[in-house]
């Protein structure tokens, strides 16, 4: 119980961290093994896997200068965990709002579940929603007339 109670405080913590604008990528990352793996993927199947808390590092500094304004909002943690268990699964459902440099305004649901060993996230798994983005349809152009044979 008491476990369950840090584990939240801490990630509702870094969330809340993620909201300033100039946040501090080290200090975001303090749980994270250094061998951790950082898998992101939307429900249009666009991706990608980030190795090593370095490179996640890296890939979260590009993010902050890409959307310099962001704002999540918690909606749920759930936590499980075995008593005197090393490894642990957490998961966190979100919403965020970012807005990117040319002041772009996007919205995302999503949930973060987090595989932990000893308090440390050793892979953290986001699924994102794409609620932001245009209909799919609108993006579409079709480039020429079917040919009847």
């Amino acid at each position: 119980m008491i476990a369950s109670w840090i584990v939240k405080r801490m990630v509702r913590s870094s969330l809340y961290m993620a909201n300033q604008d100039d946040f501090d990528v080290d200090a975001l990352l303090k749980q994270m093994a250094d061998d951790a793996v950082y898998d992101v993927g939307t429900e249009l199947g666009i991706g990608e896997t980030i190795k090593g808390k370095k490179a996640i590092a890296d890939w979260f500094e590009k993010w902050k200068k890409e959307f310099p304004k962001r704002k999540f909002e918690v909606k749920s943690i759930c936590f499980s965990a075995w008593p005197l268990m090393p490894r642990n699964v957490m998961t966190a459902q979100w919403t965020l709002t970012e807005t990117d440099r040319q002041g772009r305004e996007y919205e995302w649901d999503g949930i973060s579940v987090f595989h932990m060993k000893n308090f440390k996230t050793v892979r953290a798994t986001e699924h994102i929603s794409c609620k932001g983005l245009p209909q799919l349809s609108t993006l579409i152009k079709p480039t020429a007339k079917a040919q009847s044979a």
